[in-house]
């Protein structure tokens, strides 16, 4: 760790600056040390926001090894959680994205759920034992006085061994309740990492945030951040609505951008609200003619074309609606209509506000062709699905549900059954290359790499040495050489910026080799 200077928070500009500036000196002092162990380069700045970024720009120029943010257990202790959201996010903006992020004095575990949700991967703390000393008892939801407690709502060895009045008058008292609550800490990371991996660190992060106004209140400035890259493009489980704060969600964000890109040659519009029953598969959607969406109360305004894809096709909302949803189906309804002729509305939406015509009695045929051009405009950009899918037809399930896409007798992608993400094949690879650059691309210049790429191998990411920044976890991507020619294609693993910081492990998992003599993997 380099000697650095924890300017606390709200000091002058210029004394933020003058310690920044000496912290910055020790810092290169230190760097000869590198060859002996590993070293942290602490980002400091006080709350001033600009200042964190120029430390965190700083010191990345000398390559650490780890990324400490300090100054923050101040922000902890007042329970000041809106500005610790920001001093993270800015500071997080220029640390190299390949290196791990430690959250100084970070020991209570209500908040690890919203700080590893910030992008932090370590945290350290003595908090465990200074809470015992003082007689305070952890949870993941607060923190209780042991001498006012009337339970012991844990079941950890301690708690388990031990009744509430052996605690308080044990002489160990304090090493019980150590003990204690460094289980409760433990139990949390944890828990953490099990939401992480199950997909469901959102709804975990909302949980946690209600146990205290101030967390509650950094999750909504946590929200005002364009967090989308760092969004998965889908994930295991489904996606659920805790309350008005779920509307800031990344995922949210990126659908609402993402309906844009979707092409249509229709002048009607048909509106009607969003039901969590099984969907009719009845051929009911979208043509040439009619562009037939629902409204739903997480996502707005959500086209037929596209209901199946993740998480649209699987997200659970309670039945009685609040205000914050409500708000959200008339103002994205209203946006959405704003480029159509007609828009015709049904009487659910009609008596939550929502302006248009009668839409009972409109029946509307699907086109597959409308229907597979718009999942192609929203996975890979405006006019993607024309250069994928112009003239092709569709495979179904007995479901209903799309399958497969073919050109004639060549299969061009696959839908997967469990998201609705499209899967080129290597027929769709080769169409992907008529984007324009640097669309859905990853390059890598190595020609002896390029050849075992084209033979189905994942691509690591240090090989890696430009791609498209728009790429997001999960997206289906295509691998070019420096001459911009195709040698594989797959999923990416990291997003843009990461592919390009990363020196270890794959950056795209490929799905087959060029040579087409073998499955493509939809996995």
């Amino acid at each position: 760790m380099i000697l650095d200077i924890p300017t606390p928070p709200e000091v002058s500009h210029a004394r933020a600056k003058r310690e920044l500036a000496e912290t910055l000196t020790r810092a290169k002092a230190a760097v000869p040390l590198r060859k002996k162990i590993l070293l942290a380069g602490t980002v400091q700045g006080s709350t001033h926001l600009d200042l964190r970024e120029e430390s965190a720009r700083e010191m990345a120029k000398l390559d650490f090894d780890l990324y400490p943010i300090g100054g923050v257990v101040p922000l902890m202790e007042s329970y000041r959680f809106a500005d610790l959201v920001r001093v993270i996010l800015h500071s997080k903006k220029y640390i190299p994205a390949d290196k791990p992020v430690h959250l100084f004095g970070a020991g209570h575990p209500m908040m690890f759920a919203l700080a590893a949700a910030l992008g932090c991967d370590i945290f350290d703390s003595a908090a465990y034992f200074l809470y015992a000393r003082d007689g305070r008892y952890i949870t993941s939801t607060g923190t209780l006085k042991l001498g006012e407690m009337n339970y012991l709502p844990c079941q950890c060895p301690i708690c388990s061994s031990h009744s509430l009045g052996e605690m308080k008058s044990s002489d160990d008292r304090v090493k019980l309740l150590a003990l204690h609550n460094l289980h409760a800490t433990l139990q949390e990371i944890k828990t953490v990492k099990e939401a992480i991996l199950g997909g469901g660190l959102w709804e975990l992060v909302e949980q946690r945030c209600r146990a205290h106004p101030r967390l509650l209140g950094a999750l909504r400035v946590l929200g005002e951040y364009p967090l989308e890259n760092c969004e998965p493009l889908s994930r295991p489980g489904a996606f659920f609505y805790t309350g008005s704060e779920s509307l800031l969600r990344p995922g949210v964000k990126r659908h609402l951008a993402r309906i844009n890109r979707i092409q249509t040659t229709a002048k009607n519009l048909v509106l009607t609200l969003h039901s969590q029953k099984i969907p009719d598969k009845s051929g009911f959607g979208s043509n040439e003619e009619y562009h037939v969406c629902t409204v739903s109360p997480v996502f707005g305004v959500m086209p037929s074309e596209i209901e199946e894809v993740y998480p649209l096709t699987q997200h659970l909302y309670p039945e009685t609606l609040d205000r914050c949803q409500t708000a959200m189906i008339k103002r994205e309804a209203r946006r959405y209509a704003s480029g159509f002729e007609r828009v015709f509305v049904d009487e659910s939406l009609r008596s939550l506000g929502v302006e248009g015509e009668d839409a009972s009695g409109i029946d509307v045929e699907m086109s597959t062709e409308v229907k597979v051009q718009a999942l192609g405009d929203y996975q890979f950009g405006a006019g993607a699905g024309e250069v994928l899918f112009k003239g092709c037809r569709g495979r179904y399930a007995r479901n209903g549900r799309l399958r497969q896409i073919f050109d004639g007798d060549t299969l061009v992608a696959t839908v997967r059954a469990t998201d609705g993400i499209l899967i080129p094949s290597l027929e769709g690879a080769r169409r992907l290359l008529k984007l324009p650059q640097p669309k859905n691309r990853v390059v890598v210049e190595d020609f002896e790499v390029c050849k075992y790429i084209m033979e189905g191998r994942s691509v690591f990411a240090k090989f890696i040495t430009s791609c498209d920044p728009e790429i997001v976890p999960g997206s289906e991507v295509i691998v070019v050489d420096g001459d911009g020619g195709l040698v594989g294609w797959g999923r990416a693993t990291l997003d843009g910026r990461e592919l390009l910081a990363f020196k270890v492990g794959v950056g795209v998992k490929t799905r087959g080799s060029l040579s087409g003599d073998s499955d493509v993997n939809v996995e």
